[in-house]
C-alpha cells in the first residue's frame, strides 16, 4: 500500500526539547576556560553543528585547536549539559497524536546521535520514532543536509511526501536542499526572519497536526475525509 501521510521529521533542540540551558551553560564555561571572547550572544551557537561555531570562533586557529574546543564542550554536555533540558509543553501529547493518526515520525538533529538517544530515552519519547538520525564522527560531512538526505536514502522516504520540522534556519535549508517542505517550530529558537522562509509555522505543538493535516487534504483530496483539523 503506498504512504499516502507525509512522513514527520523533527529536529530536537528547540524543537522537541528546550536544551538551551545546558548548551549555554557548558558553552560558558568551555570559552571562559579557553579565554575566548565569543563577540555577541551564546543563543546563536544553539543549532548549527559543533563544528560550525568552532571555526568562528577559532577563525585563526587550527584545525587540531578547533577540534580540541570541540572535545571540551562535548565532553561538558557529556557530564552535565544534556540533562538540563526539557520537553516543551505540548510535545509528547503532540508526538502520540500524530503517531496514532498514522504519520511516520523521524528525528533528525545536528547534535551527536548518542547524545540525541539518551536525551529521547531520558523523556521516554525513543519509541515515538521510527528512525533517530544525528551526527557521528565518522560521517564525511556533518552537514544537515546531508544527514536529512541519509535518512531519507535509507528509509525510502519521498521528499514530496515529507516535511522537515525544526526551529532554525539550518533545518529550513535543510529541507529546501532536499526537496522537502519545511513547518517551522515556533515556539523554538528561530527568529520570525527564520520561520518567514518556512512554508508553514506552527506557534505550538498543538498546530502541527492540523497544518499537516489540511495540508494533506489538499494533496489527497480522497483522504479529506479522514483528515483531523483541530
Amino acid at each position: 500500500m503506498p504512504q499516502t501521510l507525509p512522513a514527520l521529521i523533527f529536529d530536537l533542540d528547540g524543537t522537541l526539547t528546550d536544551s538551551m540551558p545546558g548548551i549555554l551553560s557548558c558553552l560558558r564555561r568551555v570559552l571562559d576556560a579557553w579565554h575566548i571572547d565569543s563577540q555577541g550572544p551564546l543563543e546563536r551557537f544553539v543549532g548549527p553543528p559543533v563544528d560550525q561555531w568552532t571555526e568562528e570562533l577559532l577563525a585563526e586557529g587550527t584545525v587540531e585547536d578547533r577540534a580540541r574546543l570541540a572535545r571540551d564542550y562535548r565532553g561538558c554536555y557529556d557530564r552535565e549539559g544534556w540533562k538540563n533540558n526539557s520537553v516543551y509543553a505540548g510535545v509528547a501529547g503532540m508526538l502520540t497524536e500524530l503517531g496514532d493518526r498514522g504519520f511516520p515520525l523521524y528525528v533528525c538533529t545536528s547534535k551527536q546521535q548518542h547524545f540525541a538517544l539518551r536525551i529521547l530515552d531520558l523523556f521516554g519519547l525513543s519509541g515515538q520514532f521510527t528512525a533517530i538520525y544525528g551526527d557521528k564522527s565518522e560521517y564525511a560531512s556533518h552537514s544537515k543536509e546531508d544527514l536529512l538526505a541519509r535518512l531519507l536514502r535509507d528509509h525510502s522516504l519521498a521528499p514530496e511526501n515529507a516535511w522537515m520540522i525544526g526551529d532554525r534556519v539550518f533545518d529550513i535549508r535543510a529541507g529546501r536542499a532536499n526537496g522537502v517542505r519545511c513547518l517551522a517550530a515556533g515556539w523554538g529558537y528561530g527568529s520570525p526572519e527564520e520561520y518567514a522562509q518556512a512554508d508553514a509555522i506552527a506557534a505550538n505543538p498543538a498546530e502541527v497536526l492540523a497544518l499537516v493535516s489540511a495540508e494533506t487534504s489538499q494533496r489527497n483530496p480522497a483522504d479529506a475525509s479522514s483528515a483531523v483539523i483541530v
